[in-house]
Order: C-alpha cells, then structure tokens, then sequence
C-alpha cells in the first residue's frame, strides 16, 4: 500500500516537472518569436529610414546642381542652407542641413600634376600650420608619406609603409605610426589638431565663405593685421560672391585678393548633408552624408 502510495507520488511529481519544462519551454519560445519578429520590425523600419534617407540626400542633390547653374557662390547665409524639417509618414520628422565644405587646406591637392611637387602658393601655409601644432618636424614628413615618389625631402625620410599617393581618408596619416598619433590628428583638451585644418573634400582651393578663422589665419593676404578675423565678422551677415568682395573689409586692399588669387574660392564642390530622423519613442537617428556636386555623387555615409 505504502509502496503504491510512493509511486503515484512520484509519477505525479514527474507530470508536474514536465509540466513545468513544457510551459518553461513555450515561454522561451514564445520570448525568441517575439525577440525575432521584433528584431525583423526593426531591421524593416532601419531599412525604410535609410531608404528614405537616401532619397532626400539624392534630392539635396539635384538642388545643388540646379542652384549651381544659377548662383556662383555658395555661403552659409543662403536660405537653402539653413537647417528646415520635413514630415514623412513612414518614417517621421526629419531635420536636415546641409554645409558647403572645400573650407580647409586640401590634402589631395597639394602637389602639382607630377604628384611630387608642392603647389607654391600651399608651401607657406602648410608651414605655419604645422607651426601652429607645434610639430615643425612632421612638414616635410606628411608630404614625403602622401606624394608619389619614395625619395624623401631634404630633411626628411621615407618609410617602406609610406602610402606615395593621395589619401582617401585623413584618418590614413595615423598609418604615421610613431610620428602622428590621435592626439595629434583630432586635437585634444581645446588644441587643434591636423583634421581642423585640412580636408580631402576640397576641390583644391578654399571657400573662403566657409573656412574657420584659424584656416583664414594661414593664408596669404589674411595673415597679418587681423584680417581673417574682419574677415569671419563680415561674412556674418554678409556673402562672398568673388575676391571683389574682399576689398569691402576694413584693412584689405586690391593687394589681399591678389595674393589669394590662387588659393582662394567662393563656390564649394562638396557638401556635408546632416539628417536626423526624429522617432515615435523620443530617440533620433542621424546620419553625416558627404556629397561631391559635380560628380553628382555620394561619396561618405555614417549612420549613429
């Protein structure tokens, strides 16, 4: 009796544990349908902002193309370069603006046509800036690293890792290792670093609309009395059409626009698109597009 009593308990606990392994186990199941259905919703909603994202950048684009026929200069103060929203049904608000770049000194164009020789009216500047980081030893180093020979300056040296060619990239001058360094390159604690004067989005001269006052400072012409900064104030409320213009600044004279004859421009080729698609539950998604209007082409995507 005792021993049939043992037994039915035990069998009864047996279909209670299995029981509870079988519910445990649809839980779980139903939790990982759910995670994934969930995982596909949001892959299907990521999808349909990039999409939309994409569309805007390619319309952007063919504004810019329109405005280019038209307008000969481009200046932040242009109404279609302030920030302005949209509204989509699908994917929610969006705020956009869009920033002439070709406003720092162009890595890629640099040297002349051979590749090795620096263009004269960069020589001066790229000095002064390397002086301005103080690391006068990397002038004629990063030069050496980008140009298309393996024979190094004067004064200089050539690495078998050396690129000898035009970056696509700034990032590439950390490949410097030893020499350049994060610090050195983005700056660090307020100091400036390579990435706040130089670009490779540049169609070789500067847009002197858009150029930060420490990359105005360098240049030829503005470098002295404090006309970068007269200039930085003016072009607040006012637009830089041709070197014309310049004369308009208290302290230039015919003699400033015709040292920037060769360096300086007033129209840019490449443009930063921001995007931030505002979403239901309160969080963004931003995405930094870099376009080349001339190409009419996409030539840097990064989403956060």
């Amino acid at each position: 009796m005792l021993y049939h009593c043992r037994r039915r308990g035990f069998v009864l606990v047996s279909v209670l544990m299995l029981g509870t392994l079988l519910i445990s186990c649809a839980t779980v199941f139903t939790w990982f349908v759910r995670m994934q259905v969930r995982g596909i919703w949001r892959e299907n909603e990521n999808l349909s902002r990039r999409t939309m994202a994409n569309v805007i950048v390619n319309s952007v684009m063919t504004l810019l193309a329109g405005i280019s026929e038209r307008v000969k200069h481009d200046s932040p103060l242009q109404e279609w370069y302030r920030p302005f929203m949209m509204s989509e049904p699908d994917t929610g608000m969006w705020v956009i603006q869009v920033t002439p770049l070709d406003d720092k000194i162009p890595l890629r164009n640099l040297f002349l046509p051979d590749g090795n020789t620096m263009r004269r009216e960069y020589t001066e500047v790229w000095r002064e800036m390397w002086n301005n980081l103080e690391h006068h030893e990397l002038e004629l180093l990063t030069l050496d690293f980008m140009d298309k020979n393996n024979r190094p300056r004067v004064g200089s040296r050539e690495e078998k890792y050396f690129i000898n060619r035009g970056l696509y990239e700034i990032s590439e001058l950390l490949m410097m290792s030893g020499d350049i360094d994060t610090e050195i390159l983005y700056g660090s604690g307020g100091k400036l670093g390579v990435s706040d004067y130089c670009t490779i989005y540049s169609d070789g001269k500067i847009n002197l609309n858009v150029a930060p006052v420490h990359v105005l400072e360098l240049l030829p012409g503005l470098n002295v009395g404090g006309l970068a900064k007269s200039l930085e104030e003016y072009r607040q409320e006012n637009e830089l059409e041709n070197l014309r213009d310049l004369q308009k600044i208290p302290g230039a004279s015919a003699r400033t626009s015709t040292q920037l004859t060769n360096i300086a421009v007033f129209k840019s080729r490449y443009f930063n698109v921001k995007l931030e698609c505002l979403k239901e539950d309160g969080g963004t998604v931003s995405y930094t597009v870099i376009i080349d209007r001339t190409a009419k082409k996409i030539v840097r995507w990064e989403e956060v």
